[in-house]
């Protein structure tokens, strides 16, 4: 029993100094009290192996319970919308829903993943197969160069249906485009609503929308 009061020690100042060092390096706690607890957890721990050896308990005894009970808290977390690991659940589940998604809404996706890489690579001429006229000069002229010299890109984004192919309108889908505009200056908030459009065969992004705008039509 005293043994596994022990391991289940070590778990939890580990899982304290972890979370702590993260909202320290983040810039979500007070630096002093971060510092304090840090100090202590880190203490406690180098304490608590050392009493662990006395009892002989193998390291991959403590390792494997830990990872069990720390993919049970990221999980319990997830699901309870703290952050980061809501934000990590939500991303998992766009890309493993997105690998089995099939018809015209997952084609509508395709278009607009295939808009934002030639975006990225500065690629007009594909943008032109792609988008209205309308849509590739906002896309080509809002930032420029920068867009043909490489310096802005949408990076890290997910793509999600707000209103797919089978809902009104018909034949069009709006998709929420929500990621980072990389910079020379650094990486902004990028949040948009691309409007995809069935036009014969090929489907073609005619409008965007900022999702603030969008939400308030």
């Amino acid at each position: 029993m005293k043994k596994a009061f022990l391991i289940l020690l070590v778990i939890i100042c580990l899982g304290v100094a972890v979370w702590n060092a993260y909202l320290l390096f983040t810039n979500q706690t007070d630096p002093l009290i971060g510092w304090i607890i840090l100090a202590i957890s880190m203490g406690v721990l180098c304490w608590n192996i050392s009493v662990l050896r006395a009892y002989r308990i193998r390291t991959g005894t403590v390792v494997a319970v830990f990872i069990i009970i720390a993919l049970i808290a990221m999980t319990v977390s997830a699901f309870a919308g703290i952050e980061p690991f809501a934000e990590i659940k939500d991303s998992l589940v766009f890309k493993v829903t997105g690998l089995f998604a099939v018809g015209e809404d997952a084609a509508a996706q395709r278009t607009v993943r295939a808009t934002i890489n030639a975006f990225n690579q500065g690629r007009g001429d594909r943008l032109a197969d792609l988008t209205t006229s309308a849509v590739r000069e906002e896309l080509m002229g809002v930032y420029g160069w920068g867009v043909l010299l490489g310096g802005v890109q949408i990076v890290d984004y997910d793509l999600s249906i707000l209103r797919g192919s089978e809902e009104w309108p018909v034949g069009t889908c709006e998709i929420r485009v929500r990621g980072g505009l990389k910079t020379v200056f650094g990486v902004e908030v990028y949040d948009e609503v691309f409007f995809v459009t069935n036009v014969g065969d090929d489907w073609i992004v005619t409008n965007m929308l900022s999702y603030s705008d969008y939400q308030r039509r």
